[in-house]
């Protein structure tokens, strides 16, 4: 059975990367239609890695290659301060459209950077759909670390999100409802109060008659209008009463 080394905190090995060197790198992915390659400056965190700023370097490119021109790289470090050359920690590239895995090439360029004299260095590769596919390569201890995730580290991110939450509670509020009587509610209430009147204005003979505004005009209490007009006695006691 082979070797293996299993990790007792892998978080601890995480890697990040700041937004504006990540947007460097999407960049270089979109707007190149070949294998392109970069370099970069990295930082230790503790057991995790920060990566700080991207630098694209002078270079041939192909469909399905890139390498790395040497003299590109003298010239990098040429250009960097002394006390920024030893975070020079990571080579990315791109492979396009196609998965992220390393190629045999990949693996080959890897040992370039054991024999620079690196007790470790990164190796980043991603393609225009943002797969990525990281490896740490601890050339001190001799170990390879494998990761599918790269992490955008927002340093002010802390104070941002206080600062949004102090908004949110400052200018957000809750929708407050109030109940309303439902129509049938209204309905009933209506047919209730006129099922009343009309119980009270159609009603002889239980004496709950409704007493007139005049007592000496004469009241007459019928169902429908029609039986005071077909009422002979009524026409007898309006014409009598005209006389």
């Amino acid at each position: 059975m082979g070797k293996t080394v299993k990790l007792i905190n892998e978080r601890a090995t995480d890697v990040y990367i700041l937004p504006e060197a990540r947007a460097k790198m999407e960049m270089y992915c979109e707007l190149c239609e070949k294998e392109i390659g970069w370099m970069g400056f990295v930082e230790k965190v503790g057991a995790g890695y920060l990566i700080t700023d991207f630098v694209l370097l002078k270079q041939e490119v192909h469909a399905s290659t890139t390498e790395i021109d040497p003299s590109a790289l003298l010239e990098l470090w040429g250009q960097t301060p002394p006390e920024q050359q030893g975070k020079i920690k990571i080579w990315g590239h791109s492979h396009v459209n196609m998965s992220p895995s390393p190629s045999s090439q990949d693996n080959e360029q890897m040992k370039y950077f054991a024999d620079a004299g690196n007790d470790w260095f990164i190796r980043l590769i991603t393609n225009k759909k943002g797969d990525i596919n990281l490896t740490i390569y601890d050339y001190a201890n001799g170990i390879e670390i494998h990761d599918d995730t790269l992490i955008t580290y927002h340093p002010q991110r802390a104070e941002l999100r206080e600062k949004i939450k102090a908004e949110i509670a400052e200018k957000v509020t809750e929708k407050k409802y109030t109940t309303t009587t439902p129509a049938s509610s209204y309905n009933n209430a209506y047919n209730n109060k006129y099922n009343s009147w009309n119980s009270k204005r159609t009603n002889k003979g239980t004496g709950t008659k409704t007493e007139p505004m005049f007592r000496d005009i004469e009241i007459k209490y019928v169902n429908k209008f029609e039986d005071a007009l077909n009422d002979p006695n009524y026409w007898q006691d309006v014409l009598t009463a005209a006389v």
